[in-house]
C-alpha cells in the first residue's frame, strides 16, 4: 500500500512540476515541439484496493483503465494511469474510450462540470506495486530498464456528476530534465494545449 500525502515532498524544478495546477499534458507540450501520447493498454482491467477506495468503490474489482507515456521531443517523461469502474466508462467517463493519442486533458480541462479533488503525492519505491507495474509499461514502450530509484507521483480524483475518475502520474524523468523543462517553457517552445 502506498502512503499518499497532501504534502509534496519534492524541492526546486520537481517539486514545481509535481504541484501545478491545470494541465500537465498542456505544461509538458510547452517544454519543446513535439509533444505525444504513447497509449501503453487501455481498457478492462483488475483495480487494486488502493484504487477501488479512491474511486468511492472499495468492493469494485473491475474496472477501465487508460496507460499512457508522455513524451517531449520523443524522450519519455511521465507515465500516467488513468482509472474509474467499469460502469462509469459507459457514463460521465465514456469520452476517455476514445481518446486514442490524444491527452486526457483534452476530456478533463475542456469539458464542463468535472472537478478535480486535491492532488496527494508519493515517492514510489522499486519494490512498490505501483514501481513494479510501472516498470513493466516502462520496458514496453522504451527497450530500456526504469530507473532503480524511487520514482516521485502524483494523483488526483475528477469528479464528473456522482462518478469519480482517478489520474496517476509517475515523474519517470531525471530531477535535472525537470529543470532543463521548466527553461524550456520560459524560453519560449511553445506548442499547441
Amino acid at each position: 500500500m502506498i502512503n499518499w500525502s497532501h504534502r509534496n515532498f519534492a524541492r526546486g524544478a520537481l517539486r514545481r512540476w509535481l504541484q501545478a495546477p491545470g494541465s500537465l499534458s498542456a505544461r509538458l507540450a510547452a517544454t519543446g515541439p513535439r509533444f505525444s501520447v504513447q497509449v501503453l493498454g487501455q481498457g478492462r482491467a483488475p483495480l487494486t484496493m488502493d484504487e477501488a477506495r479512491a474511486l468511492g468503490h472499495p468492493a469494485q474489482r473491475v474496472g477501465f483503465l487508460r496507460e499512457v507515456l508522455l513524451r517531449v521531443d520523443g524522450a519519455p517523461r511521465v507515465l500516467a494511469r488513468s482509472v474509474t469502474a467499469l460502469a462509469d466508462s459507459h457514463g460521465a467517463w465514456r469520452a476517455v474510450r476514445g481518446l486514442g493519442t490524444r491527452p486526457l486533458a483534452d476530456v478533463l480541462f475542456k469539458r464542463l462540470g468535472i472537478a478535480r479533488a486535491q492532488l496527494s503525492y508519493a515517492k514510489l519505491t522499486p519494490a512498490s506495486a505501483p514501481q513494479r507495474a510501472a516498470q513493466k509499461q516502462w520496458s514496453r514502450a522504451t527497450s530500456a530498464p526504469l530507473p532503480l530509484r524511487a520514482l516521485p507521483a502524483r494523483r488526483s480524483a475528477f469528479r464528473r456528476g456522482a462518478e469519480n475518475l482517478l489520474v496517476m502520474e509517475i515523474f519517470v524523468a531525471s530531477d535535472w530534465q525537470w529543470s532543463d523543462a521548466a527553461r524550456n517553457a520560459k524560453t519560449g517552445h511553445r506548442r499547441r494545449t
